[in-house]
């Protein structure tokens, strides 16, 4: 939430916040109370202090020898109670905060999260993983901190003020008006420091997110960083962010340290204009001793609330930036959703089909009015160079993207009349990107089911030809493979990968270049294995080596977003077009 951003964003996003607190009700209700009776405790604790020293004052005056002890013991008690009910008040107020103050946070974290996994792809193409990372755990805590903030300290702070100040005033009304006039102009100095404060907190935030996006990415990559020897430049990358963030911070304390000093000055006038007009009433008989330590002590505690007040406030407008960044993201609109009547397909025969599909990412055109149809159980072969939309036609098909125009039909359901769920519970698929959790080998395996017998995790092994090299892990199928699968090879990766997508067992098979990290003894391995998985099955395969799509039932080939050729392998060759000089290209180096 930048300078930039309207008062009525900003009240939006505030009102939107309360209701979060809102979430715990219960808790929130007691929390209110314990708040309440904090803050009358401690505003009466000043008038028992007054009884005591009025009656040692009426004492001294009278002589002792009337001294009347039971009197002094009830001021004392009293006194004694409003301090312990304080103390044990807040200490169930601190008790109860913290329960709620995790509560709260898992609420808000699961919201945010379940979000952003219904997220449409363009979303994670267009945000960094480090961005997210940042603004899930700053922006949420700043969420927590803010509620908490204004239940714990802001509501008894501001009970306190109103009592002080109804005391003050039955005291004596100047005592009322130099407070009443020194508040406004505390507070005025406040709002307007806390608004320049407000942009150096902003380029905080975006140094920090940054500087975060640089150690995911880094860390993510780091075989990649090291191969190319590229360590300093990213320590020089996350250096400069870490600098923005700490000039930006520097810069904002040395704001707070003027603003602090004006503060200073008009808390600490008020307070002595009024001692020393306490200390005269005193002197001549117009004020007793106990009304002057009960004016003194209400005076210097009335502008501490105004520092809790204004600090919240501060934090408040501090926090809301990080805060309505996760806004921005429970804001987020799913591009893909399902509609409201969506069907249910529990079982798909396979039947695919494609009718005048065009997309496009942003302005550049991918596909364009593309009509394809793929029979029940049948292979088909996407070919073609890159970026002429085989995996786009892949992202289609998982409905991770609607096209603009046209339809995508399974067994005769236009995809967007189906839920999205049960759509992908019957597709396998093996991407070109291997997607290895940081898990056993087995619980890799037994991702796409994970109530599947060990029997049938090990038999999808083996049709993988994973079985052998999991076999030489460590601890075997118990081994734990690290983030991203760093413990194993990209062959081993792709191979665990295939063994998900065997165990899946789905009418249904997407393989976008899934050999391509196999060297050519596997990769024979493989392709026998996968000519065996997707006998049967509707199967589109993504892959530049011929080699692997050479059976396919049909080829596709694609240039320019459209269907260029289409046929068998030995049809294709016979044509002397790109298929053909894909062939000849590689039939030196991968074919016999």
């Amino acid at each position: 939430m930048g300078l930039g951003d309207s008062t009525g964003d900003y009240m939006k996003n505030f009102i939107r916040l309360l209701k979060f607190g809102l979430l715990e009700k219960k808790l929130s209700a007691l929390l209110l109370t314990f708040a309440i009776l904090s803050s009358v405790f401690e505003a009466l604790i000043p008038l028992a202090l007054k009884l005591i020293f009025d009656f040692l004052e009426k004492q001294a005056k009278t002589g002792f020898e009337s001294f009347n002890s039971s009197s002094l013991t009830k001021y004392i008690i009293l006194f004694i109670i409003l301090t312990f009910s304080r103390d044990l008040v807040a200490m169930f107020t601190d008790f109860y905060s913290s329960k709620w103050w995790h509560k709260i946070g898992n609420t808000i974290t699961e919201k945010v999260f379940n979000h952003l996994t219904d997220l449409s792809n363009s979303f994670y193409e267009k945000t960094s993983t480090g961005r997210i990372i940042e603004r899930l755990g700053k922006g949420i805590a700043d969420i927590q901190d803010i509620l908490g903030s204004i239940i714990s300290t802001l509501i008894p702070q501001v009970i306190y003020i109103i009592i002080a100040m109804f005391f003050l005033f039955s005291i004596n009304p100047v005592f009322g008006l130099i407070v009443i006039v020194g508040m406004p102009l505390f507070v005025f100095i406040s709002v307007v420091f806390y608004k320049i404060l407000n942009s150096f907190q902003d380029r905080t935030i975006d140094a920090a997110e940054k500087a975060s996006a640089v150690k995911i990415e880094t860390i993510s990559n780091i075989k990649t960083v090291k191969s190319f020897a590229t360590e300093d430049r990213h320590s020089k990358q996350l250096r400069q962010y870490l600098n923005n963030e700490i000039n930006a911070t520097v810069s904002r304390n040395r704001k707070r340290f003027q603003m602090n000093a004006l503060r200073f000055g008009v808390s600490d006038i008020s307070q002595i204009l009024i001692l020393s007009i306490g200390i005269y009433l005193t002197a001549t008989g117009k004020m007793t001793m106990g009304t002057l330590v009960m004016a003194w002590l209400y005076v210097t505690r009335a502008y501490l609330p105004l520092w809790w007040i204004t600090q919240i406030y501060d934090n408040t407008q501090r926090d809301m930036i990080s805060a309505s960044r996760v806004f921005d993201i429970l804001d987020t609109k799913i591009e893909v959703e399902d509609k409201k009547d969506a069907i249910h397909l529990s079982k798909i025969r396979g039947a695919l089909e494609l009718k005048g599909v065009s997309f496009k990412y942003q302005n550049r055109n991918v596909i364009k009015n593309l009509d394809l149809k793929i029979p029940e159980g049948k292979v088909i072969a996407l070919v073609g160079k890159s970026g002429v939309g085989k995996s786009t036609i892949v992202k289609l098909l998982l409905r991770f993207y609607d096209p603009q125009e046209g339809e995508i039909l399974v067994d005769g359901h236009d995809l967007r009349d189906i839920k999205q769920k049960s759509l992908r519970e019957n597709i396998g698929v093996v991407l070109q990107d291997t997607a290895i959790f940081n898990e056993t080998a087995y619980n890799n395996i037994a991702y796409s089911k994970p109530n599947a017998s060990k029997e049938d995790v090990i038999k999808a092994a083996r049709i993988a030809h994973a079985h052998e090299f999991v076999l030489k892990l460590p601890e075997g199928y118990d081994t734990v493979v690290g983030e991203r699968g760093v413990k194993l090879s990209g062959g081993e990766q792709q191979r665990i990968n295939i063994a998900r997508a065997v165990l899946k067992n789905p009418p249904i098979l997407v393989l976008d270049e899934a050999t391509s990290h196999l060297d050519s003894e596997n990769e024979k391995l493989i392709q026998d294995a996968l000519w065996k998985l997707v006998k049967g099955r509707t199967s589109v395969i993504i892959a530049h080596r011929l080699s692997t799509i050479m059976k396919a039932d049909l080829i596709v080939v694609l240039d320019k977003g459209k269907i260029s050729e289409i046929g068998t392998h030995d049809e294709l060759v016979k044509k002397e077009g790109i298929y053909n000089k894909l062939f000849k290209i590689q039939s030196g180096n991968y074919l016999k």
